[in-house]
């Protein structure tokens, strides 16, 4: 399977986003009206042409950790038919209308699971915390822009590696703390923080949270790992989330001041990876 750039502009051409994947059509932020897989354009095509690269040639199974709201899975389904593919979304926000939805949509399975056991506000809602699958019986795992919401990413990788059959791979994406935009705030007197969860944050009722911290291509690869797997690919790349924002004249000479630098490995958007099982403990990629 495999899928280039004309035919991943074609799909997201023709995509018809679920009312959870909409943004508010007013949102003064945009030109357009926005929707998820408009506004992470770049970060999806990427994993999706990584999780073509990687899926199996005959029937397989697909588990997307921190699923919600099922854009990269309905992007699967218009690849791959259900009789080549099982697809599997795991996390929280997985309301009733959700999973009608996904299941309607794309014949996705919805499954409510707490990823993150460590963070306390999460405890109190007394999910399950083991995917319910059995080991060794997914192809493919994915978890994009996830692990930056955890406190601990080390259960999600824990429960990846259990599910992941042998010769299957995990694939995560996650933003680079190291990034331009980064050192750019630095540089001017402002905090690299202000993406992260803000000081005395309480929302016990929230399923979602802001990021919890960020990571370095290195510091992801090491979770890869501690977790088992051996790292087969890992790479940065370039994620523009801002091509469709309303910017002033200000931002613009930024984004231009930005662009050369953003050519330098470690300065780029974001890291990403994925991982090949192939024994008791596995391999992976990052």
């Amino acid at each position: 399977m495999s899928i280039s750039s004309r035919q991943f502009n074609h799909i997201v051409r023709d995509y018809q986003p679920l009312s959870f994947e909409d943004f508010v059509p007013t949102d003064p932020r945009f030109r357009v009206r926005m929707h998820h897989v408009l506004k992470n354009y770049d970060r999806l095509r990427v994993a999706l042409r990584t999780a073509a690269r990687y899926a199996p040639t005959g029937p397989f199974t697909v588990a997307d950790l921190g699923t919600y709201p099922g854009s990269f899975l309905r992007l699967l389904r218009r690849m791959l038919p259900p009789e080549m593919c099982r697809l599997i979304g795991v996390g929280l926000m997985t309301s009733e209308e959700f999973r009608r939805a996904m299941a309607k949509d794309c014949a996705a399975e919805i499954l409510t699971v707490n990823l993150d056991p460590r963070n306390d506000q999460l405890r109190g809602m007394r999910y399950p915390t083991r995917i319910p699958l059995d080991d060794g019986s997914v192809q493919l795992v994915s978890a994009l822009e996830v692990i930056e919401h955890l406190v601990s990413p080390s259960h999600l990788f824990t429960e990846a590696s259990r599910i992941l059959a042998p010769g299957g791979h995990f694939l995560v994406t996650t933003p680079n703390v190291t990034r331009i935009g980064n050192v750019f705030k630095l540089v001017v007197g402002r905090s690299n923080f202000d993406r992260l969860i803000p000081l005395d944050y309480d929302h016990p009722e929230d399923e979602w949270r802001p990021h919890f911290r960020e990571y370095t291509l290195a510091e992801l690869c090491d979770c890869f790992r501690r977790a088992g797997l051996q790292v087969v690919e890992a790479r940065h790349f370039l994620g523009d989330n801002t091509r469709y924002n309303v910017k002033r004249t200000l931002q613009r000479l930024i984004d231009l001041a930005k662009w050369s630098l953003l050519r330098v490995a470690p300065l780029s958007g974001q890291p990403s990876g994925g991982r090949t099982k192939t024994g008791p403990r596995g391999r992976g990629s990052g």
